[in-house]
């Protein structure tokens, strides 16, 4: 669960709202559709349901099999987004 908290305090940090408060290896952000369709074509996330006309809860979630620098390679991406 560690690389899963990684990415929560990220996302937090980038101002991502979240739809379930988890401590797991999955995390909720809430995204916008037109993040959502940047990170797609690099990264694998399963679509949760639509928050409103222009954002989407996603699932992203990490297993043992999940390594560090690939999470690290998404925060720098999703930092990217922000700017």
């Amino acid at each position: 669960d560690k690389l899963a908290m990684k990415l929560k305090a990220v996302l937090a940090e980038l101002g991502y709202s979240f739809r379930y408060e988890s401590f797991t290896n999955q995390q909720f952000p809430i995204m916008s559709d037109a993040e959502l369709a940047e990170i797609g074509k690099k990264y694998a996330y399963s679509f949760w349901e639509k928050v409103d006309e222009n954002h989407s809860a996603v699932r992203f979630c990490m297993s043992w099999a999940t390594k560090e620098e690939d999470v690290d390679a998404l925060i720098e991406d999703l930092r990217a987004l922000k700017k």
